[in-house]
């Protein structure tokens, strides 16, 4: 399954899942198979500036907006992915 921005760009769920697993592990400063998809980010050490990073990053690669509360009420990185590929997202930028 993938969704699509601004009608421009697909991303692939896997792609999206690993890419989040791997800036996670980047954050909390552990190898990516440490981080299990199912396992609150809050657990892996990630905090709030940590948060926004992440959602920063997100922004960046697949110019995805996220809230500021996004991480907090979407707590791992499957229900991020499901989150993501659920609801229509739109660029700020637009």
């Amino acid at each position: 399954m993938s969704i699509e921005q601004n009608g421009l760009q697909q991303i692939d769920e896997e792609k999206l899942r690993e890419w989040l697993v791997s800036q996670a592990a980047k954050y909390a400063k552990l190898d990516d198979a440490e981080i299990d998809a199912d396992t609150p980010l809050s657990q892996y050490g990630l905090d709030s500036v940590s948060a926004v990073a992440l959602a920063v990053d997100l922004e960046d690669e697949f110019g995805i907006v996220l809230g500021v509360d996004t991480l907090w009420k979407y707590p791992t990185v499957n229900l991020v992915v499901e989150m993501l590929l659920s609801t229509p997202r739109r660029s700020q930028r637009d």
